[in-house]
């Protein structure tokens, strides 16, 4: 349906690394990097700048990316019109992923099933990583997508969506590999005087929380950012700043440790699934299928 090096590229585009988006599409470092240089070569183009520290985009790269997710999303979208044609005894059921909301631990315990879910198929939907927020996402639900796997505050979404939540999931650090605390499994509060910590700014739920500790335990500068994207993870592997992050991010940045934090309450979300207040039955099978399955 499209040159397959395309995904190549668009992953080393999200991930920053040729190492790291090959992990991420199951080949090795140089097969994945063979599949952007040959497709650089063949077009005369030069997609990414290459550096010790990773790969980032050119003019021309940001270009022909923007081009190829939309490329991909449709062929994605024709395939799996096909597939529907092909299969008309299954009912689809559409995951929302992206980097952010990878989705890995609900596509785990779907794999667990084996199959004997009968009449339900998953199907994956790309989401986009940038400034759209998780309201626009809420609101796609049961449009383009079904549920997606996320981190949330389950009281907010009343009214708004349905929830189950699979896990706790506390708030953490995300750290620079050059920076000290990198080494650490855990920090406290007082280990991070002398620091920069990038987060939401106030309003933002769970972080308030962060942020009145980080506030009262002093010695600690705090810098807005408004949305969570990979530029983010790039401006803190760059220049040293730490950022407010949570475990199902450990594998988001190749440049960044994931590092708990010792807070003196909790601080954290659940994770688990957000579908639509009127589910189809499709989905709440599903939703009641993946409960099972992790014991909720």
């Amino acid at each position: 349906m499209y040159d397959r090096r395309l995904d190549a590229i668009v992953a080393a585009a999200d991930t920053g690394s040729f190492a790291k988006a090959g992990r991420l599409l199951h080949i090795s470092t140089p097969a994945l990097a063979k599949q952007v240089n040959t497709f650089e070569a063949e077009y005369g183009l030069t997609l990414f700048a290459r550096s010790h520290g990773g790969v980032a985009l050119t003019p021309a790269g940001e270009e022909l990316v923007e081009g190829a997710r939309d490329l991909i999303r449709r062929s994605d979208e024709i395939v799996r019109r096909a597939r529907r044609r092909a299969r008309p005894d299954t009912v689809p059921v559409r995951l929302g992923i992206s980097m952010l909301r990878p989705g890995r631990r609900i596509l785990d315990l779907w794999q667990h099933d084996a199959g004997r879910t009968a009449g339900i198929r998953l199907e994956l939907v790309s989401l986009p990583d940038n400034r759209m927020s998780i309201t626009d996402i809420i609101a796609r639900l049961g449009d383009t997508i079904d549920v997606i796997a996320t981190a949330f505050v389950p009281d907010h979404w009343t009214g708004v969506c349905n929830t189950l939540a699979l896990s706790y999931e506390p708030l953490s650090l995300a750290v620079p590999l050059t920076h000290a605390l990198a080494r650490r499994a855990r920090v406290t509060l007082d280990d991070l005087a002398g620091t920069r910590i990038r987060m939401l700014p106030r309003g933002n739920g769970t972080d308030d929380v962060a942020r009145d500790l980080f506030e009262r335990a002093g010695g600690i500068e705090l810098a807005d950012i408004d949305h969570y994207d990979l530029d983010v993870f790039n401006e803190c592997a760059q220049t040293g700043d730490l950022l407010i992050s949570k475990p199902m991010w450990a594998d988001v940045h190749p440049q960044l440790a994931n590092v708990a934090v010792d807070w003196p309450e909790p601080v954290g979300m659940q994770y688990g699934l957000l579908y639509p207040l009127d589910p189809s039955p499709a989905v709440a099978a599903f939703v009641d299928r993946i409960a099972e399955l992790a014991g909720v």
